[in-house]
């Protein structure tokens, strides 16, 4: 995994965690590490997948891998739903969730390869603040995608300025917080288990490797419902400025 000690000789001793290895165009506005090139592969992966399982769709050929897809996302939006307000909005957004959700769960996985974070190996992106920023970002993206698109212009001005400073300092705060609670959560344990393989080699890795696995699954869903019930936050207070909007004004504005 990602951050798997390195066990040194004499004349270094110890271990340490490894570091992101530069592979192509150094010091550019375009450095390729060996993290960018795991983001890479695992888009690729899902990519692949979402072909297969469009194919199966066009086709009318039923296969396991579209039956487990389905149930996944049945069982994610089904999850989602009392966060967003209901089914529909949760089958709305279940394309972003959805996404995010495999991206996180299979970029922690990576760092389960055996040989992942060394040389210019594979490298588990979730475990690089970069990532997980960027991560957050498209959520808070949304979230005022949403606002405007619902309130309308005017509207979400007036949202940003309620209780002017502290509502817009929340909507920047958000990402940070929420990009900073994956990329720690996924540091911290991969450098825990990094320490007890080192001290207990022969016993650690079988147990630990499950629980990383089980570990990886939560943070995709943490991350996940929190960007579910910031976007639902967002919905509800659309519907409160609907509900108590005069009837003479018509709809939404544009």
């Amino acid at each position: 995994m990602t951050g798997v000690p390195a066990v040194s000789g004499a004349s270094t001793g110890g271990f340490h965690l490894h570091m992101p290895r530069v592979i192509a165009w150094p010091g550019s506005w375009f450095t390729v590490t060996n993290v960018t090139v795991t983001e890479w592969a695992v888009v690729a992966v899902l990519l692949i997948v979402a072909a297969l399982v469009g194919r199966s769709l066009r086709t009318g050929h039923r296969t396991r891998l579209q039956a487990a897809v389905e149930w996944f996302l049945s069982w994610l939006e089904a999850w989602y739903a009392p966060f967003l307000g209901g089914r529909r909005q949760a089958r709305r957004f279940l394309p972003l969730l959805a996404t995010l959700f495999i991206f996180i769960l299979v970029s922690t996985y990576v760092g389960l390869i055996p040989t992942a974070g060394y040389g210019g190996s594979l490298f588990a992106p979730t475990g690089r603040w970069g990532t997980t920023l960027g991560l957050a970002l498209i959520v808070m993206f949304t979230c005022q995608w949403v606002a405007v698109r619902e309130l309308g212009w005017r509207g979400w001005v007036k949202g940003l300025l309620h209780m002017f400073p502290l509502g817009l300092l929340e909507e920047f705060i958000r990402p940070f917080s929420l990009s900073l609670r994956l990329f720690g959560n996924v540091f911290g344990e991969e450098t825990l288990l990094a320490v007890l393989i080192f001290l207990v080699p022969m016993l650690a890795p079988l147990p630990i490797m499950v629980l990383a696995l089980l570990f990886g699954a939560i943070q995709a869903i943490v991350f996940t419902t929190l960007a579910a019930s910031y976007i639902g936050g967002v919905l509800e207070r659309a519907g409160e400025a609907v509900a108590g909007r005069p009837q003479s004004q018509g709809g939404i504005d544009a």
